[in-house]
């Protein structure tokens, strides 16, 4: 039997699930229920979690967690139900193919587990193609496991396997008959999957299995053009050679190439493209060459194989800029407001982080939207009141949580806390109590974590440990100001001694150390590590090997200007804004390839990019938190 006792007084260690490693994950503490969700749970976000249910149901799923087949296999004993489903209405079987864990598949499904059961999320063996799990996938099919299975927002297990990438796994999948010609919801194929992660293998095999190299997306989007946008140059070459049409448009007239010319320097794409017969003089939706769009872009490499001549960026004002961002933000928090029952940690997080500073600086927001958010916010917490204090007292009492929510209340508390401070939310006997569990949360070595990375938003543990310094300070109740000072140093001597490993990791410290109240010579050490990061386009990147975009560079401008105190006439913050605004769309967004994995259920919230809007949206959240900081400071709106 798995004892809570310790919840409280640790962090959640990383023994993450390979499954949710690369990015999607499953909503953060509940809170991001779609309404298919709705309709089997019944739970809004003011309401009490769902907890796990069938016997010992939570105990089972917690030594899935801890990858103990021993502990299941006694839970199993004592009569633990192996169909048990935690508050998604997901199952044990589910997680643990997800994880390759085979010892506990075996003990689950020869204690009656449902081989091939359905849920929103899909059935076991859509979890085990997540991961390319193909020994997991096997034992699945062998029990009559449908390889044709869909789930709610219509993805197939095929579609699974070819984001995950293993061709061993998708030759199975094809020689059980599964279909490589399905399409989601958006219109997307399994071969469209496989062109975004740049899996050329699995193309292969998908081609051959009669994949359409043609077929478009519910925007008019092919393959091809999946595949340029997010700079996957081996990928376009592959379905070039198979007979992909470089000159097809999308629903807004774009070919492949303008495309490509659009959202990175991607030189090799670009030739691979006019050598496959792309016409070099296309033209964008604003009547643009394609080589004209790179250059004012500052794609001098794309631009120079296009042969164009030099054009002069249509740079707007920082001021516009916002003004064009904060629109197209606040349009898509209402229309997410209308189609989830719950709040989400990129929409009541970073997005009332971004609108929050513009409204400091003086940009009017949308009342509606604002008034939704708050009426949703405290009705979060004030539903969670209840539990917070029950734990606080009994850990015991955090089982009502099922396992994916329990392990996320750092991350998910954390962002929601930091978007009610950049509104000025006031402190309430709620939020104390959610600041003090999040307190407790913070690991011995003064740390906060979290076990289910979603890239890029949940991505570093230097992030979490800078918002919850952050919550703690707005939110942590007075009578507790000694236990919150104390833990407030801890993660300030860890941000200053462990080392950052990413972009984000270097941001985060510098704002954690400032929030935490580091002295300047702390702050000043943390800033060159940065100042390494970026690029000779005048961005940073979120990883070596990507390019440049909005949500690094933002973060990191961010970071200098509020914890490093550059200022923003810097030559180093000048060239990041210039990066910035010459590579913002017209509708106000800034693109930000999708990497994460599709366990989410998609949903359309109207921000643009289509698969890639929740990346998008939060990469043109960091951009406009660091273009506000160049605009002149008015009075806060009402």
């Amino acid at each position: 039997m798995c004892c809570m006792r310790d919840f409280l007084n640790r962090s959640v260690r990383a023994r993450a699930f390979y499954w949710l490693c690369l990015a999607g994950g499953l909503a953060s503490v509940g809170f991001t229920y779609s309404g298919e969700i709705l309709k089997s749970t019944g739970r809004r976000s003011n309401e009490a979690p769902v907890p796990a249910r069938g016997k010992l149901g939570q105990d089972l799923f917690i030594a899935i967690d801890h990858r103990s087949v021993d502990e299941v296999r006694s839970l199993l004993t004592k009569g633990a139900d192996p169909n048990s489903l935690n508050g998604l209405e997901i199952r044990p079987l589910f997680l643990a193919a997800a994880s390759y864990q085979m010892d506990v598949m075996q003990e689950l499904l020869k204690a009656g587990a449902a081989p091939d059961v359905s849920s929103t999320y899909g059935t076991p063996l859509m979890f085990a193609a997540t991961s390319g799990n193909l020994a997991g996938a096997n034992m699945l099919l062998e029990r009559g496991a449908n390889p044709n299975s869909i789930r709610s927002d219509g993805i197939s297990v095929m579609m699974m396997a070819a984001y995950s990438g293993n061709p061993a796994l998708i030759d199975e999948l094809i020689k059980r008959k599964a279909d490589v010609t399905t399409k989601d919801d958006g219109g997307e194929t399994a071969l469209s999957f496989a062109a975004r992660a740049g899996h050329v293998e699995a193309g292969k095999k998908l081609i051959a299995a009669g994949a359409k190299v043609n077929e478009p997306d519910v925007d008019g989007r092919t393959p091809l053009m999946i595949a340029a946008m997010a700079g996957q140059t081996d990928f376009v070459k592959l379905l070039l050679s198979k007979g992909a049409k470089p000159n097809a448009l999308d629903s807004a007239g774009r070919t492949a190439l303008v495309l490509a010319a659009h959202y990175g320097n991607y030189p090799d794409i670009v030739k691979a493209l006019i050598d496959g017969g792309a016409n070099p003089k296309a033209k964008d939706v604003d009547g643009r060459f394609a080589g004209t769009v790179a250059d004012g872009r500052g794609f001098a490499d794309a631009a120079s194989i296009l042969g164009s001549l030099k054009a002069k960026p249509m740079l707007r004002s920082s001021r516009s800029s916002v003004e064009m961002a904060v629109k197209a933000l606040q349009s898509s928090m209402s229309t997410f407001n209308q189609s989830a029952t719950c709040v989400s940690c990129h929409h009541e997080g970073l997005g009332r982080i971004a609108t929050g500073e513009a409204q400091e600086h003086g940009f009017k927001l949308d009342s509606e939207v604002q008034k939704v958010h708050v009426g949703r916010l405290r009705g979060m917490a004030g539903g969670m009141k209840g539990l917070h204090q029950a734990a606080l007292e009994n850990p015991e009492a955090m089982k009502q949580l099922p396992l994916v929510e329990m392990n996320e209340v750092g991350s998910a508390y954390s962002w929601l806390m930091a978007g009610m401070s950049a509104n000025r939310e006031p402190a309430t006997e709620a939020t104390a109590a959610m600041a003090m569990v999040l307190a407790r949360q913070q690991a011995p070595d003064g740390s906060w974590t979290f076990s289910l990375p979603r890239i890029p938003m949940q991505s570093s543990f230097f992030t979490f440990t800078a918002l919850s310094v952050r919550a703690l300070k707005d939110y942590g109740p007075k009578a507790r100001g000694a236990e919150l000072t104390q833990r407030i140093g801890k993660a300030k001597d860890w941000l200053a001694r462990t080392e950052p490993k990413s972009s984000e990791d270097r941001a985060s410290r510098l704002l954690g150390l400032k929030w935490a109240g580091a002295d300047a010579k702390e702050l000043k050490a943390s800033v060159p590590a940065i100042l390494a990061d970026q690029r000779p386009d005048g961005g940073w990147s979120q990883t070596p090997n990507l390019q440049s975009d909005a949500y690094a560079t933002g973060q990191a401008l961010y970071a200098l200007h509020v914890g490093g105190g550059m200022p923003v006439t810097d030559p180093v913050y000048r060239r990041g804004v210039q990066f910035l605004l010459r590579t913002q769309d017209a509708d106000g967004s800034w693109f930000v390839s999708k990497r994460a994995t599709p366990v989410n259920n998609y949903f359309d919230a109207g921000f643009p990019h289509g698969e890639s809007q929740y990346s998008s949206f939060n990469g043109t959240c960091w951009a406009t938190l660091a273009l506000l900081e160049t605009v002149e400071k008015n009075k806060r709106a009402k």
